[in-house]
């Protein structure tokens, strides 16, 4: 229904993803501080990249605090889990010596 809709309405081929006219000003520079511009850019894009598709713009302090941050959120949860089973031990042991 859709793609008759667009079919039927002025310009609906444009917007159905019919090839037209090519953009009158090229795109914008995919220039990337993380990925070296001597590599081809698919050895640096995987799980594993390959060696040399470091960067010096990688890491500093900002990505420690972060992981600083994450590692004491994550020790408050684990404070609160605990504290919360200890209370509900120590809840039902009172009322079991009931």
């Amino acid at each position: 229904m859709l793609l008759l809709w667009l079919a039927v309405l002025p310009g609906g081929a444009a917007l159905a993803g019919t090839p037209g006219e090519p953009p009158a000003t090229p795109p914008p520079s995919t220039f990337n501080v993380f990925y070296p511009e001597e590599r081809p850019l698919s050895d640096c894009l995987s799980a594993v990249p390959k060696p040399g598709c470091g960067s010096e713009a990688r890491g500093g302090w900002r990505q420690a605090t972060i992981f600083g941050l994450i590692i004491g959120a994550f020790g408050f949860i684990v404070w609160r889990v605990v504290r919360s089973a200890r209370s509900n031990t120590a809840t039902n042991r009172q009322s079991a010596d009931r």
